[in-house]
């Protein structure tokens, strides 16, 4: 026999030579002790169990019909301890198979290292007197085989209630801790989780909007249900003139302004009529006022420019010809080059009026030349 073994215990093989044809005996659990005896087949117990916890995989072997493997997990939290024997119970508690097992510690977290650990049996039922369990598909020999599909297992029910680590489906109500808010990865999240978080997201939607206009139907309502208010406020918009330098059209209209105004405020043509009017009698009377009694040859801008030539530069032409001219007072007048009808030859003269003073033979008006 091999030094690490396992043996179904005398009661169990009771229970299987007592099953009823068509009846199965459920294992649920797996024990484990530290207890360093030879397991017996008289055992009802281990001789110092230290955990028990439930079977995660009880299944016939696909390869072998007459291969059980049954399996089962201490988690990372449990330990403490030595396992150097294990036992297989049934639903009722009672001690179905005990084997003796290689001395392992099942640390604790507290003494420096974490580890789950797998535990796994099979078990191979070759005869209702002799059967024995081996670790990792080890064979006891033996008579006539035992039907194992007269074992059926609340471990394998249980097992099949597993979800898969990778992409498990859940039925029923599956349970998780709720995430705190604002957590972004992938840790699964919770109803209380979404409520929260939707409930703070409207919250923010909503912000300090009033009480009449923090629903889309009000929303809606204060849009006129125009579901292309946007496009047709554009329209509109489009149909107004701009604040600074407007240019309109069609026939704008503004309010007249009193008589007499004189600001920024837009005149209207009513405006402007009354205005003329007052400038026109206005003018009426100026015109009246400036042409006055002048002759009737004389009184319009026409008759005027044609009296003065249609000069432009009337003035100018004046002052010019008289420069030219000999004043008609003064004492002498210089005739430049001047030819004389008399015999005299040419030379300069002089013209000089003279008051003839006293013993002159002048009178007041005459012109002496004098010829130099």
């Amino acid at each position: 026999m091999s030094e690490f073994f396992s043996i179904v215990t005398n009661l169990g093989l009771q229970k299987l030579a007592a099953l009823p044809t068509g009846e199965t005996l459920t294992l649920t659990h797996m024990a484990f002790g530290n207890s360093t005896l030879e397991p017996t087949a008289d055992m009802t117990a281990l001789h110092s169990e230290q955990y028990r916890c439930e079977l995660t995989k009880v299944q016939v072997d696909k390869m072998d019909k007459n291969n059980l493997v049954t399996e089962a997990t201490i988690e990372a939290d449990v330990g403490g301890f030595w396992i150097r024997e294990i036992g297989i119970y049934d639903e009722f508690g009672d001690l179905f198979a005990v084997g003796k097992y290689p001395a392992t510690y099942k640390p604790l977290e507290t003494e420096g290292t974490v580890k789950e650990l797998g535990v796994r049996m099979i078990l191979r039922v070759t005869n209702a007197d002799t059967v024995m369990v081996t670790y990792y598909r080890g064979i006891i020999d033996g008579a006539a085989n035992t039907d194992l599909d007269n074992l059926t297992f609340a471990g394998q029910q249980k097992f099949d209630d597993k979800a898969d680590l990778e992409s498990p489906t859940f039925t029923g109500t599956p349970m998780a801790p709720t995430p705190a808010q604002g957590n972004n990865t992938t840790q699964v999240a919770t109803t209380a989780f979404v409520a929260t978080a939707v409930a703070a997201a409207i919250e923010a939607l909503m912000g300090a909007a009033p009480d009449a206009l923090n629903t889309l139907q009000e929303l809606a309502t204060a849009l006129g249900n125009d579901e292309n208010f946007a496009t047709t406020v554009t329209n509109e918009i489009a149909k107004k003139a701009n604040i600074a330098s407007p240019t309109f059209t069609g026939t704008p209209k503004a309010p007249t302004a009193a008589a007499g105004t004189n600001t920024t405020q837009i005149a209207t043509t009513a405006f402007v009529t009354a205005a003329v009017s007052v400038v026109s009698q206005a003018i009426t009377t100026a015109v009246n006022n400036l042409v006055g009694s002048a002759p009737d040859g004389l009184n319009t801008l026409q008759e005027l420019a044609a009296a003065i030539g249609n000069d432009t530069a009337y003035s100018t032409t004046v002052t010019n010809a008289l420069a030219n001219k000999a004043n008609k007072t003064g004492d002498t007048v210089t005739v430049a080059n001047a030819t004389p009808t008399s015999a005299f030859t040419t030379r300069n003269i002089k013209a000089q009026t003279t008051d003839p003073g006293a013993g002159s033979s002048l009178t007041t008006g005459q012109i002496l030349l004098v010829y130099e």
